[in-house]
């Protein structure tokens, strides 16, 4: 078993968070650009937008259950995470081909998905690979706060980046009409690029441990017994039920305010120039906070941190009706509260998963920790679902002819039902780990409590 005196070296943690630089991109692309450039340059309306949205994401969530069945087998078990982050990485260019060849205007919505289904299916496998390889690589809250900070932080370092290159495009095509390459292809050549180089290097860099001392020569099987077992984790016990509806309300909240964010910057602030330099503002802000809260955890228990978090986005959903319109700097200021505390809560999330991960290790060196991350992140990605279908149905029967008013208050609505409830789920979360810690011992099995669940439910 990895001990909490035993975490990676720094070029063991570097190759674990560039992977994530990476994958920020792709999400960037997705979640914020490819609704503008959808509903844009490509003349669909709102409706179809949502539809092609609500299909990827409904997608990615099959790939990921589908995945996490099988993420901890592979052809040879002692490559397990390579051989997944290397399929995924064939699929992401495969897809991304197609997306950069077919021509954007008058494009079907079949064609759309032709491209955009290869490219999420191959970020599905490769970020749960790269998630299940993190949590395997060391145990304990501040040594998993290290790898998962690291990878927060890399994560933002490319949304910087990334933005970065998007404002450079603007700069560097502004004397040449009509020869601007759009936002989102800007950014998906970027990640088609660096996909195979951060991966590759993680491959060759970092030795995976999960596999236990006979993975070498055990042959690979399906485990049926195994095959739903991203679906028990989450409701295993009252304490995974609960931090379930953690990640499912984060994914809602995310979805909500990273797919309306350049929407409303264009349509309700009248700033149509400060959408990509507000998002450049939350990385930054974003960066911060996943740098200062790793050490936060020394004196601050992960789930104190988390209510504190939700508590600020929610004081920042119910400043957004409020913004002044024209005014770049209230903007800013609110791009930057939203980014560093969206960005922790993630976090926050995924320490806490950790936690959960280390009390129901099956045995040492061979812990589940793919259909913990796949079982844990399916609530999220449903979330992310829910919230984009929500915001683009909501979006298409308002419209956007009142400058955006309706599209802010919507927003802000949906914002904070989700977020009210999650803190809701925060004490709740808490109050179970104690009856959990009264009522059970600290090394107690993961399949006694799913075992007790299906007996009760017969």
């Amino acid at each position: 078993m990895m001990r909490e005196d035993t975490p990676p070296s720094r070029a063991e943690l570097l190759a674990l968070s560039l992977p994530s630089f990476v994958f920020s991109g792709y999400e960037l692309a997705r979640k914020t650009y490819l609704p503008v450039l959808l509903a844009g340059a490509a003349g669909l309306d709102l409706a179809r937008t949502g539809l092609i949205l609500t299909i990827v994401h409904g997608w990615s969530i099959l790939v990921e259950v589908l995945f996490g069945m099988i993420c901890d087998l592979a052809p040879d078990p002692r490559w397990r995470r390579s051989f997944w982050m290397a399929t995924g990485t064939l699929l992401q260019l495969l897809g991304g081909a197609v997306l950069w060849l077919a021509p954007v205007h008058g494009r079907s919505v079949f064609l759309w998905l032709l491209g955009l289904l290869p490219l999420a299916s191959g970020w599905v496998l490769s970020n749960l690979a790269h998630g299940a390889w993190a949590l395997e690589q060391a145990s304990g809250v501040l040594a998993r706060g290290r790898i998962f900070g690291g990878r927060a932080q890399a994560g933002m370092a490319g949304s910087i980046l990334f933005a970065m290159a998007v404002l450079w495009s603007h700069h560097a095509s502004s004397g040449l009409a009509g020869a601007r390459l759009d936002d989102f292809y800007v950014i998906l050549l970027l990640t088609l690029i660096g996909a195979p180089l951060v991966h590759g290097w993680l491959i060759w860099r970092v030795k995976e441990r999960g596999g236990g001392p006979s993975s070498a020569s055990a042959a690979p099987r399906l485990d049926w017994a195994g095959v739903i077992k991203p679906f028990r984790l989450c409701i295993a016990s009252p304490a995974d039920r609960r931090l379930a509806s953690l990640f499912l309300l984060v994914g809602v909240h995310m979805a909500v305010i990273g797919g309306s964010f350049l929407f409303i910057a264009r349509h309700r602030l009248a700033l149509p120039d400060w959408g990509t330099p507000g998002i450049l503002m939350q990385s930054l802000a974003a960066m911060v906070g996943t740098g200062v809260a790793p050490g936060l955890l020394k004196r601050m228990p992960p789930l104190r941190m988390l209510g504190v978090v939700f508590a600020l986005n929610l004081a920042l959903a119910l400043a957004l009706p409020v913004l002044p319109v024209g005014h770049i700097v209230p903007l800013l200021g609110w791009s930057a509260g939203t980014g560093a505390t969206m960005a922790v809560d993630f976090m926050l999330l995924r320490v806490v998963l950790g936690q959960r991960l280390d009390r129901d290790r099956l045995r040492d060196g061979d812990a589940p920790a793919a259909a913990f991350y796949a079982g844990f992140h399916l609530p999220l990605n449903i979330g992310v679902m829910l919230g984009t279908a929500l915001l683009f149905r909501g979006m298409a029967w308002t419209g956007l002819s009142d400058h955006g008013v309706a599209l802010t208050g919507l927003t802000c609505g949906l914002a904070v039902l989700c977020l009210i409830p999650a803190l809701g789920c925060v004490f709740a979360l808490h109050q179970a780990l104690l009856a959990e810690d009264q009522s059970h011992p600290a090394r107690h099995i993961l399949n006694s409590r799913i075992f007790i669940m299906i007996k009760s439910l017969i």
